[in-house]
């Protein structure tokens, strides 16, 4: 009998340990599965059921329900409650199918209706603005402006470039930024579609002054002034043109016989100009 006492010893002490080993298996695959499950964790996330342009009110058929790994979805998303609290405002921005509705992307439900902001017997027209002929993103509600009209029509490229104050005095009661795609030429000299930034702001006018601007904007360049804290009424503009900026052309006469050619000019200041004057 003593001689099958250190086998038996040897078999319990195998399952024992066999039987610790499960246990700890067990352990840590059940710890491995709440782990990844606690990772990928679903919460329902409100997002974008079509492409939502910027500026458009949402509807209830542009919203829907999706679920997404709360590690990936972004802290501020909505869930289905805050439906309510979506439709109806204006996103600020694009959103795509499927991008998440956060509240950053859309217009303020505390902002009062655009239409109470404009005075009585006025108008409310907007104005696109970019680096180029204005503050992209730059101006603010009650901000004063002026705004400078230069044509665009061939007569005008015939004759002098002219600057002509259109509206002087203007309140800026809302502002918004957008994105449109324009054609533009890569360091390839490559022609591509890109997307632009730019804003848009919307000007409180008379009705006669709001039928200029269109106008203006359809035959021209519209460029924005912003005036300063004082918004004093001192240094009003006038019409510049060309000669502003190069002096006056020297007025060319035709004389009969035979002429001598002048070159005067060819500075920063005052392009070359060829003058036939009749030899002394």
């Amino acid at each position: 009998m003593n001689r099958w006492l250190p086998w038996l010893a040897s078999l319990l002490a195998g399952g024992g340990a066999a039987l610790l080993a499960s246990r700890y298996m067990s352990t840590r695959i059940a710890s491995a599965e709440a782990a990844l499950a606690r990772e990928y964790e679903l919460r329902p996330v409100i997002v974008a059921a079509r492409a939502i342009p910027a500026g458009e009110t949402v509807q209830v058929d542009d919203l829907a329900l999706r679920k997404v790994p709360v590690r990936f979805a972004p802290s501020d998303a909505q869930g289905a409650a805050a439906a309510g609290e979506i439709v109806g405002r204006a996103t600020l921005h694009a959103l795509a199918a499927g991008d998440p509705v956060l509240p950053s992307a859309l217009q303020s439900s505390d902002l009062p209706p655009l239409a109470s902001l404009v005075g009585e017997q006025r108008r409310a027209i907007t104005l696109a603005v970019d680096e180029i002929n204005g503050f992209a993103g730059l101006l603010s509600p009650g901000d004063i402006v002026d705004l400078v009209y230069v044509a665009d029509t061939e007569a005008a490229q015939r004759d002098r470039p002219t600057a002509r104050p259109l509206l002087e005095g203007v309140t800026v009661i809302a502002t918004g930024r957008s994105t449109r795609r324009v054609r533009a030429t890569d360091g390839n000299g490559v022609a591509r579609d890109v997307d632009v930034d730019y804003a848009s702001v919307a000007l409180d006018v008379a009705p006669v002054d709001a039928q200029r601007l269109v106008l203006a904007q359809r035959t021209g360049e519209v460029t924005v002034l912003l005036r300063g804290a004082d918004r004093g009424g001192a240094g009003a503009l006038r019409v510049v043109d060309e000669s502003e900026l190069t002096g006056p052309r020297l007025p060319q006469r035709r004389f009969r016989g035979p002429t001598v050619s002048l070159i005067i000019g060819g500075s920063a200041a005052q392009p070359m100009q060829r003058v036939e004057v009749p030899p002394t």
